[in-house]
């Protein structure tokens, strides 16, 4: 097998994709996760409720901070090993992913500092909401980034410019597109799904370890 230029940059980045996703499909469930378990220490007082929420917040920021960094070389390497993709659908790709920093990482990223310092500097309903404000944050950012990922298979909205390259007509098609909700949903519950067996391995793991369930 001959190690090509486009087999390099195909592995590189697969590879940056792979150990990327492992990262967001967490965050998105556990931020749900931590926004359950913050809301019902607020309605029942029951303090199992706070002391696992500080437990996994701790495990959320430093995944949110991996997913933030290998995400960055994603987007880098759409430059370096994909320019000419990069070239042909970047008017429509590139506003995608531009609402999904302004809108989705602006958000989680302004609200994280009061999740992770805020307990003792804010009340507790505001803090609250600092976490349901970044849970929706990982939403909106899954609904961005699918919305361009599915319009890659399933494309429709554009047409060619005059010098070659795909321009929007119809961004609501662009983003709607025919495979977009499926997707949206399926990433969705695959997040929710992985935190789901995170937590309960995690949990069963303490368990059987003989630590004290408080």
């Amino acid at each position: 097998m001959d190690l090509t230029a486009l087999l390099l940059s195909r592995l590189q980045f697969a590879f940056t994709i792979g150990f990327h996703i492992i990262f967001p499909a967490f965050t998105i469930g556990l931020a749900s996760f931590l926004a359950v378990l913050e809301g019902l220490w607020l309605f029942t007082k029951q303090p199992q409720f706070k002391n696992l929420y500080l437990f996994w917040v701790k495990i959320f920021a430093l995944s949110f901070g991996m997913g933030v960094v290998s995400g960055v070389v994603m987007s880098y390497e759409f430059g370096t090993n994909w320019s000419v993709f990069a070239t042909q659908v970047g008017s429509v790709i590139g506003p995608l992913l531009g609402y999904e920093v302004l809108t989705a990482f602006f958000l989680e990223a302004s609200f994280l500092g009061i999740m992770l310092f805020g307990w003792k500097r804010v009340g507790p309903g505001l803090h609250f909401a600092a976490t349901c404000i970044v849970a929706l944050g990982t939403l909106v950012s899954a609904f961005w980034i699918i919305a361009a990922n599915s319009w890659m298979q399933t494309p429709q909205g554009f047409a060619h410019a005059a010098d070659g390259t795909m321009a929007a007509t119809d961004f609501g098609r662009v983003i709607f597109n025919p495979s977009m909700p499926s997707r949206f949903v399926h990433m969705v519950l695959a997040a929710y799904l992985t935190t789901a067996m995170i937590v309960a391995g995690a949990s069963a793991f303490a368990l059987l370890s003989g630590r004290p369930k408080s």
